[in-house]
């Protein structure tokens, strides 16, 4: 029978292969969607600030672009950013900055900040989209607030991640979903270790 001291030598040295063998894993899927993202090199990004990191790629038929509010933005081909009665973006929200700890609790937010300056607004889960590791996030609907939008969350540990698919009428918006869900199967979370230069 094995001493309690080597039983517990035993756990560490588990715990510490488990611990490499995810961060192996991690590491080559990072590899493969780079691999994936390199040949569209124009439309794909690594995005990063406080305390996350991701790729992201942009569908066949829409652009890449960014703004001053936007890290990551997308439209389609035949318009512009500004013209396009249908986009996508991509933000990032700190969980702590805007004292939410769930999903839940952000998407409530995200629909009282709508309702301010619309009150019919309103928001409800309509299923799910497959991110490239194969997970599932949820994506909520948001309607009554002048635009169509779907908007998907994927939670990180101090972080989650906004996707959003925004339409001034519904039949684009429903015609933009293909997309917007290759937009999600790109995305690939990096890091939460990133720190940001102090201003």
């Amino acid at each position: 029978m094995l001493s309690s001291r080597a039983q517990r030598g035993i756990s560490q040295f588990h715990d510490s292969a488990v611990s490499g063998i995810r961060k192996i894993l991690i590491a080559l899927a990072a590899f493969v969607v780079a691999m994936r993202l390199s040949f569209a090199a124009d439309d794909a990004a690594i995005i990063d600030g406080r305390n996350y990191s991701f790729m992201i790629a942009a569908p066949p038929g829409w652009q890449l672009t960014s703004t001053r509010q936007l890290q990551a933005a997308f439209y389609p081909d035949a318009s512009t950013f500004d013209r396009s009665p249908v986009i996508m973006y991509v933000r990032s929200a700190n969980k702590d900055d805007l004292h939410v700890k769930t999903i839940e609790d952000l998407n409530r937010l995200d629909l009282l900040g709508i309702q301010e300056q619309h009150l019919k607004a309103e928001s409800k889960k309509v299923g799910s989209a497959q991110l490239s590791d194969g997970s599932e996030i949820p994506i909520y609907s948001f309607s009554g607030g002048g635009y169509f939008e779907l908007v998907g969350y994927a939670e990180q540990p101090k972080n989650i991640t906004v996707f959003v698919l925004s339409s001034e009428t519904e039949k684009d918006l429903k015609a933009s979903e293909k997309s917007f869900r290759a937009l999600v199967a790109s995305y690939l979370f990096i890091s939460e270790n990133v720190t940001t230069p102090k201003q």
